[in-house]
């Protein structure tokens, strides 16, 4: 089953207008994916080293961004990953990766009001320590 959010991010493949913004020393700084009206669908930053450093995706309807995957220093590896509802905004989970960027080292889960509600920790060996906040 898609999602709302999901089915917003499939979409984003399908357009091919890019905008290029470079710093004032002519560094490119990040990458704007817009959609066939001209508004940001995906926005990619680059370091000082111009290595990835996040990307974001923003919900083309309202304009709010609805997941946020940042990278750890080398511009590869998964460091978080941030998730918001694609109509209101107000963040769903935040998850934070081990040095992999593939294992989960824990979990932050948001109520409907964007406050957290929960919190999921993974251990090194496995198990799982979850807590309501």
């Amino acid at each position: 089953m898609i999602t709302d959010n999901e089915s917003v991010i499939l979409d984003l493949d399908s357009y091919s207008n890019i905008k290029r913004v470079y710093d004032k020393e002519d560094e490119l700084s990040l990458i704007q994916v817009l959609d066939n009206q001209g508004r940001i669908s995906k926005c990619m930053f680059y370091d000082d080293n111009k290595r990835l450093s996040n990307v974001c995706y923003y919900n083309t309807l309202t304009g709010k961004e609805i997941k946020n995957i940042t990278y750890r220093s080398d511009g590869k590896t998964i460091s978080s990953m941030r998730e918001y509802d694609c109509k209101t905004g107000k963040p769903l989970n935040v998850i934070f990766y081990k040095d992999d960027g593939i294992n989960i080292s824990s979990i932050i889960e948001y109520n409907e009001s964007g406050n957290e509600a929960k919190f999921t920790l993974y251990c090194d060996n496995g198990e799982v320590i979850s807590s309501e906040i």
